[in-house]
């Protein structure tokens, strides 16, 4: 399978009503799409979206790729539980989709200031997400 083929192959997909649509893909990427009725991350999110993870992936770690609407920021407990050990149980690596300037802020804000158990970054697309995962696979 080429890599062109992984970044569309899609395994599953999951919604958690008033909590984010999943796509699981091939090459064991999660994409999160939050709902638009979530304006805070809370830690129940994230418990959640581990939750999904963990059982869409058997148990390994997958990396995720993180879709943030307008709007939308995470809780300080929230940001709290994304940076502990039980929060990246089953993350290998997170991207977040920072389309716009204010979200680049908040992300480079997030990393520097709560400084992730994984690596975790900021990209413009979908595909930047993609060859970023495929580059450290």
């Amino acid at each position: 399978m080429t890599d062109a083929e992984e970044y569309i192959a899609v395994r599953e997909e999951i919604t958690v009503e008033g909590f984010f649509k999943a796509t699981f893909y091939v090459n064991d990427v999660l994409e999160i799409f939050f709902d638009h009725s979530v304006e805070i991350v809370e830690t129940i999110h994230l418990q959640k979206i581990q939750e999904v993870a963990g059982k869409l992936g058997g148990g390994k770690k997958l990396n995720l790729l993180f879709h943030m609407h307008e709007f939308l920021h995470t809780s300080p407990e929230g940001s709290k539980f994304a940076t502990s050990e039980e929060g990246v149980r089953f993350s290998n690596m997170i991207a977040v989709i920072v389309d716009n300037l204010p979200k680049r802020i908040l992300m480079n804000f997030f990393v520097t200031f709560h400084k992730p158990k994984v690596p975790t970054r900021g990209v413009k697309s979908k595909k930047d997400a993609f060859d970023w995962f495929l580059k450290y696979k």
